[in-house]
């Protein structure tokens, strides 16, 4: 009867492999969990990042062809940077993420109608897409410029 106790002593004390497998396959898990997770937070934080910049290029070259005269807008239409091509107003290249985005400007004749005033108002529809390299649109300006009264 000794020995039967001693044996179930012996038993009780530490860990038996199965027990240590499970622990081991619980800890691989969570860890595995925690960095999916991590990894998916970067991935949205680099996309966020990459829409960011390609508003602030469209933001860029809407505040260039707004400043246009008039009679030149139509030159924009079909304006079209490639990515890794994109050029300020001084014809400078833009830093950084920008080299990732590409941008192209479309322009159309349009009309507008003022319904508190009864007036129509003729002139020009700007579109200004960001994309990037895969061709996907990440951002896009549309704004109506009047046509100047003479």
């Amino acid at each position: 009867s000794k020995q039967a106790r001693r044996r179930s002593g012996i038993s009780r004390r530490g860990l038996t492999l199965v027990e240590s497998l499970i622990a081991a396959v619980l800890l691989v898990t969570v860890v595995t969990a925690v960095l999916g997770a991590l990894s998916a937070g970067h991935q949205h934080a680099m996309e966020a990042k990459r829409l960011i910049t390609a508003s602030l290029a469209a933001e860029q070259l809407m505040a260039q062809v707004t400043t246009t005269p008039y009679s030149q807008l139509g030159q924009w239409d079909g304006w079209d940077e490639t990515p890794g091509t994109a050029m300020n107003a001084n014809d400078e290249a833009l830093p950084g993420l920008f080299e990732l985005i590409g941008r192209r400007v479309i322009v159309r004749s349009s009309s507008e109608q003022l319904d508190e005033v009864q007036i129509i108002l003729m002139g020009s529809i700007v579109t200004i897409e960001s994309y990037g390299a895969d061709g996907r649109i990440l951002a896009r300006l549309v704004r109506f410029i009047p046509e100047p009264q003479a």
